[in-house]
């Protein structure tokens, strides 16, 4: 497959990954009593809410011409939350925080799951085989992606949202020179 199919495949894939990531942040937050990212229209599905030029177009496009599709990593515009807002403030930065990540495994299991229903119709139903052969390289892509996305949101780095979690596993004197 030449580059310009294969991120023909990825975009969309990224698109739907990093959306459902950033959309569950916000979704948790607003479960948690912040109503942040509500209010100034951010918790959508509408993806031009949601593309930064340079992480969502700009990043995945260079590295995926730069390793020949085999480095993929992108985002979204971060969804804003106010921490002070949560009920209970370290239960819901720990909830928000892991939501996206939580999301990115689901769609992953989602993905592993549907390959080989795919797969099983494609094998059956002869006009849709072709269709569905480029459904399930999605599918195998939505694999990959969300766990590189799951293992890079996890880094115990700031921003990222490992380091939400990180900062409650720490002493508090340690927590507070660490975010």
């Amino acid at each position: 497959m030449d580059n310009i199919q294969g991120l023909l495949l990825f975009a969309p894939v990224l698109l739907f990954s990093v959306i459902a990531h950033e959309y569950a942040h916000g979704y948790a937050a607003l479960k948690q009593g912040d109503t942040t990212a509500l209010s100034l229209g951010r918790l959508t599905w509408n993806p031009l809410k949601h593309i930064d030029p340079f992480m969502t177009i700009l990043l995945p496009a260079m590295l995926y011409f730069a390793t020949q599709g085999r480095m993929m990593l992108g985002g979204a515009k971060p969804v804003p939350v106010d921490p002070r807002n949560y009920r209970n403030f370290k239960r819901g930065d720990i909830i928000v925080s892991l939501a996206g990540v939580f999301t990115n495994l689901l769609i992953a299991i989602g993905c592993v799951l549907l390959i080989p229903v795919v797969g099983l119709i494609g094998g059956a139903v002869e006009p849709l085989r072709s269709s569905l052969q480029i459904l399930q390289a999605m599918l195998m892509l939505g694999v990959n992606l969300n766990m590189v996305l799951i293992a890079f949101n996890l880094l115990p780095i700031p921003p990222l949202d490992g380091s939400h979690v990180m900062k409650y596993l720490l002493p508090a004197s340690w927590a507070l020179r660490y975010v």
